[in-house]
Parts: C-alpha cells; sequence; structure tokens
C-alpha cells in the first residue's frame, strides 16, 4: 500500500469514527432529551391527576353535602307537614274551650248539663293527645315573662304582678316540634298603679 493510500484509509478510518463518535453523541442527546421530554409528560400528568383528585374528592363532598341537606328536608317536611291541619284544627279547640267556659257553673247540677259538659272535657282532652302524639303541644303563658317570640299581647293591664308578667292567657299558644305554630294571645301586667304614681 502507497502512503496515500494509507493516509486516505486513515483519513476515513478517523471520519467513520468521528462519525460514529458524533452519532453516539447525538443518540445520547436524543436520549437525553427524550428522558426530559418523558419527565415532563409524567410531572404534567401528576398535576392534572392531582387536580382530578381534587376535583372528584370536591364532587363527593358537594355530593354528601346535598344528601345530608335533601335529608334533612325531607325529615322537616314529614315533621311539619300536619302544621296547616293542626293550624285549622286549633279554631276547634278554641271553640271547645269557649262552649266550656259559656256552661254557667250553678246550672252544672242537671244531670243532662253535667253529662255534656263530661263529654265535651272528653272530646277537647282526647284532641290534645293526639295533637301530642303528632308533635303538636301546647305551651303554658300565665305568669311567665312576655315574650314576644311566643306571645301576641293584646292590652296591658294594672295587676299585683311585676311589669312585664302574663296576667291573662285569651288563647292558649301551639308549637309543633321546636317551630311556633300559633303564639299564646296574652294580656301583660304593667305593674301596680301605685309603683307607677311613686
Amino acid at each position: 500500500m502507497n502512503k496515500k493510500t494509507e493516509k486516505n484509509s486513515n483519513i476515513k478510518k478517523d471520519f467513520k469514527e468521528n462519525l460514529q463518535s458524533e452519532s453516539k453523541k447525538n443518540a445520547k442527546i436524543n436520549i437525553s432529551k427524550s428522558i426530559d421530554e418523558k419527565d415532563k409528560m409524567i410531572a404534567d400528568l401528576k398535576v392534572k391527576l392531582k387536580e382530578a383528585e381534587d376535583k372528584l374528592l370536591r364532587e363527593l363532598a358537594e355530593n354528601e353535602n346535598l344528601r345530608k341537606r335533601h335529608e334533612k328536608e325531607t325529615q322537616d317536611n314529614y315533621k311539619y307537614a300536619i302544621k296547616n291541619f293542626s293550624y285549622d284544627l286549633l279554631n276547634v279547640t278554641d271553640n271547645l274551650q269557649r262552649a266550656l267556659i259559656s256552661v254557667p257553673k250553678d246550672n252544672e247540677e242537671t244531670p243532662i248539663l253535667k253529662n255534656l259538659v263530661i263529654g265535651l272535657q272528653a272530646v277537647e282532652k282526647e284532641i290534645y293527645e293526639i295533637f301530642e302524639k303528632n308533635g303538636v303541644k301546647r305551651f303554658n303563658s300565665l305568669k311567665e315573662k312576655f315574650d314576644p317570640e311566643i306571645h301576641q299581647a293584646v292590652s296591658k293591664k294594672d295587676s299585683d304582678q311585676p311589669e312585664g308578667i302574663v296576667i291573662e292567657e285569651l288563647q292558649k299558644g301551639f308549637m309543633i316540634e321546636d317551630r311556633l305554630l300559633r303564639p299564646s294571645m296574652v294580656i301583660v301586667s304593667s305593674g301596680k298603679k301605685n309603683d307607677k304614681n311613686s
């Protein structure tokens, strides 16, 4: 072989080695880029997964809140479903009380009138028992402090009771479970007449 051919052969060999070396570098760079891109994609997917988990948890919490709210509304509807019916029946009980009050005490001696009063009292008692079974309860207001939340004052009157105390109950008040069905109609004490002049 002559020197020129050998030199060409060496140049080709060097060129080939450089080319292979360059190919290896490029391959490493491409692999490195590929790894970086994969890492970036994995990081992006992790972020998206976390966002999806958060959204799912929020949706589950919202659904649970809706379920609880619906359950409470259903219970309230069940509890207070008899409100209108009970309110209408209160007029009947009021009329029954007025009928009992209107019977003169001295005429109760006659057997017919006495039996009528006993019958009306039995009906009244039964109505109140039915009310209580269904969560409707009457409350006492006499000698209680006036409370505008449950009392409806129709007038004030001088009395021996301190000012602001209920001295007469014209109409019974009723609660249905923990809500007011009808306020008690009352007369409130304005205190002693002598105390006002002092």
